[in-house]
């Protein structure tokens, strides 16, 4: 049996190379279900790996962030109602004895509608605006392809309780999948040249900088996205 155990392993790898050959080919048929025009202020570059012959883009989107509950006044369109649309149990009443209950409930799995909005500075211009945990019926509600895409996202629930305000509930999602994307061989050579020595593994602050790169990015019957065109773009020298 032994002598059969290398065939049966590069058999293995094999049918998963297939498999996965499939699945990408399945999602890139048709037209895409989104395509979105990024910069590097949504896709971040990784820094730099010794022997890395493989480079993906950090998606960053907008969210609430963990800055203490008294800057938090308002759930927002992520209310409690919404959480319990999508799966949270929600039912018991609103007091401090209930708060760790709320503050101990698992994440859960959802769609999440990622929107490319207008903004100006150099944070991220992609935010969440809507969850369902049908992903259809996220996309009937935000058609514009071109602006909107339907992603993957992991949902989590606050507790809040402000001083002088009765405690409420509010949701974010907390990550989308995948959170990073692959960059094709024909345009690795060109965004490498960018890394730095002392990225930040995990930190995405806003750009201290203007963006040097344009990404389209397209998102596939599974939702998963792939790169479909790079573009350096040219600095305007400092004065």
């Amino acid at each position: 049996m032994r002598r059969y155990g290398p065939w049966l392993a590069a058999a293995l790898v094999v049918a998963s190379n297939l498999a996965a050959w499939r699945a990408a080919a399945l999602n890139r048929s048709g037209e895409p279900e989104a395509v979105l025009v990024l910069t590097e202020r949504e896709l971040r570059l990784p820094e730099k790996q010794a022997e890395n012959t493989a480079l993906t883009l950090h998606l960053v989107f907008e969210r609430w962030r963990e800055r203490g509950d008294t800057e938090v006044r308002e759930a927002g369109w992520f209310d409690r109602a919404k959480l319990e649309s999508i799966g949270f149990e929600c039912r018991k009443p609103m007091t401090p004895e209930n708060g760790d209950y709320y503050r101990t409930r698992p994440p859960r799995a959802t769609f999440a509608a990622l929107e490319l909005g207008e903004g100006a500075s150099l944070e991220s211009r992609l935010s969440v605006v809507d969850v369902d945990n049908d992903a259809a019926a996220l996309r009937q509600r935000h058609p514009e392809r071109r602006r909107v895409a339907i992603v993957e996202a992991t949902a989590i629930m606050r507790y809040v309780s402000n001083p002088g305000q009765p405690p409420f509930l509010m949701g974010r999602v907390s990550a989308v999948l995948p959170p990073e994307i692959n960059v094709p061989r024909e345009w690795r050579g060109a965004l490498e040249g960018l890394q730095s020595d002392d990225a930040q593994p995990g930190v995405s602050p806003p750009l201290q900088h203007e963006p040097r790169f344009r990404v389209t990015v397209a998102w596939g019957k599974r939702l998963e996205p792939w790169i479909t065109k790079v573009e350096l773009l040219t600095l305007e020298p400092a004065r």
